[in-house]
């Protein structure tokens, strides 16, 4: 065991705690910054076909021999970097400058892609519409880098958010009989606003959750740290906060089965 492990298996001091807490966080923006090197590689690499070049059939055959890469997540790379290259792109059309790799890790976590996959005409006309918001209301002047990554941040949370069903096949289908298309799509955009605002609030909820009992605790250590307690204050139950706290971390709608 090295002595890194060694020191942290016992208690430390409030200066080692801090010590410690500022290496995770350079590490953490290690994690973020190999992301966007990553999606802008993998991104360059097939534009240019280098796979042909090194006498590979395919991308995902090359991805195989040259890095072990299996199929899926060869293919998941190029999901990664054509959602990314949608968003830098519509920032740039719509502010003349890209800002979204400032905050890489919270605009677009890998875990994201499977959500958004299919979904990115969505996700861009929605950053389109708030940057072209945030820009009128600051009067023209440029938008700062974090609050251009906090408007792309919050429009991929609320896009993974929303049912599966993309917005423009739910609002063109047909209507029940007796029921006009036009108040069939005002129910359906209800329906849709309301799964979003719920989202939001179980998001919110579990990122409170987590302020009180940070990732790494289990769900059973969280519950004796205070959660239960934090839910009944808030009026839900342990399950549900749990629930919720277990979407923050992990960023999966799924977390929430059984809301």
């Amino acid at each position: 065991m090295d002595s890194e492990h060694q020191e942290q298996a016992g208690p430390v001091d409030a200066a080692r705690a801090r010590e410690l807490t500022e290496q995770l966080r350079t590490a953490i923006q290690d994690v973020r910054a190999a992301v966007l090197v990553l999606a802008r590689r993998v991104r360059v690499a097939h534009q240019a076909r280098v796979w042909t070049v090194l006498g590979h059939p395919s991308w995902s055959a090359y991805a195989l021999t040259e890095f072990g890469i299996g199929r899926s997540t060869a293919y998941r790379l190029l999901d990664l970097a054509a959602v990314a290259e949608a968003i830098e792109d519509t920032v740039r059309a719509e502010l003349g400058v890209s800002h979204v790799w400032d905050n890489t890790d919270l605009v677009l976590p890998v875990r994201a892609v499977v959500d958004l996959k299919g979904r990115t005409a969505e996700l861009t006309d929605l950053i389109a519409e708030r940057l072209t918001d945030a820009h009128e209301e600051a009067g023209g002047a440029a938008l700062p880098a974090g609050t251009v990554g906090s408007i792309v941040a919050a429009a991929v949370a609320e896009v993974r958010a929303r049912p599966d069903v993309p917005a423009a096949e739910l609002e063109t289908g047909p209507a029940p009989d007796g029921v006009t298309t036009e108040a069939w799509r005002r129910h359906v955009s209800a329906g849709r606003d309301a799964i979003t605002q719920q989202r939001a609030a179980q998001l919110g909820i579990g990122a409170l959750a987590l302020e009180v009992v940070p990732a790494y605790v289990s769900d059973r250590q969280a519950e004796d740290a205070g959660l239960a307690r934090l839910a009944n204050d808030i009026g839900i139950t342990t399950e549900e906060i749990l629930a919720c706290r277990r979407y923050a971390i992990s960023g999966d709608v799924r977390a929430m089965d059984g809301w």
